[in-house]
């Protein structure tokens, strides 16, 4: 199902709350398993932690500044006791954060830097995305044109078990940006920029033996233009359903004019059933349309709520958008969530599903009621 324009229903909705710590963009929130604290990581090359116990009135617990360039990302290990956080600076630091209020570094995860990779550029160099496994014990980080797992089973000694390269040609491949283990753990998702196979399933039942299984392909208004102008969509991120049956992506629906590529850019949403990974099925797609406009850039996040009812995605125009998808075959909007001014690069929901996170270019954080 297609959603365009802007529907008379349902009403928009502002944030609770508004967390402004970080002087640059944030490029990633996520909640701990307790749903007392909030990560949230930006450009500022800073990470902070939030005490949102109160979610009217959030605070600052502390930040960390031991990253040389962009956060691009974060997560809470599934005990809680660790938090990782991915920079551009090419490494993945774990921090043990049992007393919230003084964290202490447990280890860092060094990527090195290809030889075939000539310069830095937007969104290449660095670690981009990291998942925890849901027993904790494996950490995938997506980064320039592969996805490393290190074992973490013992914080303090990680080692390195498997790398695998998101394009069976890298020249033709580009920057990892986004991952997600299935809740079951054998499943692992990417997500990859100017590639023709932007999304990859991988079975990681063995972590150290990742095996490739399936490609999930974004469409494009017009897909032979976009491939012979430089790839596919782009998945900027990927998010399974509390049951595992179901994988979003978020992009954007290219349309090429005249032969350019990416003339406009129409975020899309879509919903695959993964029951059979060998075998993706596209179930839905949801796509926004600035009214007037016609264009409203990538869809950067999506999260799926704990009870999987909901689809929360975020949008380069400032859009967070509800979806219902009790039907998946039909992504219906249940809320549109106002706030943020620049584009959403995150979104996270609290594990009981009552508040929602979402971060920005525009240098904030909200935090929504989803009832």
């Amino acid at each position: 199902m297609a959603f365009l324009g802007r529907p008379s229903s349902p009403s928009p909705r502002g944030p609770a709350a508004t967390l402004s710590g970080h002087g640059r963009p944030v490029n990633a929130v996520a909640f701990s398993p307790d749903g007392r604290l909030l990560a949230s990581g930006g450009s500022d090359r800073t990470v902070v932690l939030w005490d949102v116990t109160d979610v009217a009135h959030p605070t600052r617990a502390v930040g960390l500044t031991s990253h040389h360039r962009a956060v691009n990302a974060v997560a809470f290990s599934p005990d809680g006791r660790l938090l990782a956080s991915g920079s551009t600076d090419r490494s993945v630091i774990l921090w043990d954060v049992t007393n919230p209020a003084n964290p202490t570094r447990s280890a860092i995860l060094v990527h090195a830097r290809p030889g075939w990779l000539s310069r830095d550029g937007w969104r290449q160099g660095g670690v981009h995305a990291v998942s925890f496994s849901p027993d904790g014990r494996f950490i995938a980080c997506a980064t320039d044109r592969t996805v490393i797992v290190w074992d973490v089973s013992d914080p303090a000694r990680p080692s390195r078990c498997a790398r695998v390269t998101h394009h069976r040609h890298v020249w033709r491949s580009g920057p990892v940006i986004s991952v997600m283990f299935s809740p079951d753990g054998r499943l692992l998702a990417s997500g990859a920029d100017g590639d023709k196979d932007t999304g990859v399933l991988w079975d990681v039942g063995e972590p150290a033996h990742p095996v490739r299984t399936a490609a999930v392909r974004p469409q494009a208004r017009d897909r032979v233009k976009a491939l012979t102008s430089g790839g596919a969509p782009a998945v900027h991120s990927v998010g399974f359903s509390p049951d595992g049956r179901l994988l979003a992506t978020g992009s954007g629906d290219l349309g090429v004019v005249s032969g350019t590529y990416g003339s406009w850019r129409q975020g899309a949403v879509t919903v695959w059933d993964v029951t059979d990974p060998a075998q993706p099925v596209r179930t839905g797609t949801g796509t926004l349309r600035l009214a007037g406009l016609g264009n409203t850039g990538q869809i950067y996040a999506v999260a799926f709520s704990p009870d999987g009812r909901l689809l929360a995605s975020g949008c380069e125009n400032a859009a967070v958008t509800l979806w219902d998808v009790t039907d998946p075959t039909h992504l219906t909007p249940a809320a549109h969530l106002t706030g943020h001014r620049k584009a959403v690069l995150d979104l996270a929901f609290s594990p009981d599903g009552r508040i929602i996170a979402g971060c920005g270019v525009d240098t904030t954080v909200r935090l929504w009621e989803t009832s």
